[in-house]
Parts: structure tokens; C-alpha cells; sequence
């Protein structure tokens, strides 16, 4: 008998850097630097909802 366990889900942080903002997931697995929040933070949303279980918090400078 083996035994299968799903990774747990990520979270996915957006958070202010040097002027810009930075978007990095806890199981290292997506990240990537934008110009404004908004931006940061919707394509963060959308990898959020295309993974469930996934949750996005932001972090305010």
C-alpha cells in the first residue's frame, strides 16, 4: 500500500520592494516583480483561483 499526500496548499504574498511590488509563493513556485499593486495582486488572484486551497495576502509597507 503507498501512501500519496498532496502538497499543501500556498500562499502567495504581495508585498511592497524598492518601489515596485514583488509577488512570491511560499512553495517557491511562482513569483514575479510589477510595476503597481493592482497588477501584482490580480495576477496573483488568478494563480490563487487556479489552484484551490491557494490564498493571497498583502503585505503593506
Amino acid at each position: 500500500m503507498s501512501l500519496i499526500l498532496d502538497a499543501p496548499p500556498a500562499v502567495l504574498e504581495v508585498l511592497p520592494e524598492g518601489g515596485r511590488w514583488r509577488l512570491r509563493s511560499s512553495d517557491n513556485l511562482f513569483s514575479g516583480i510589477f510595476m503597481d499593486r493592482r497588477t501584482a495582486l490580480r495576477h496573483a488572484e488568478a494563480e490563487a483561483d487556479s489552484h484551490p486551497g491557494h490564498v493571497v495576502i498583502v503585505t503593506e509597507g
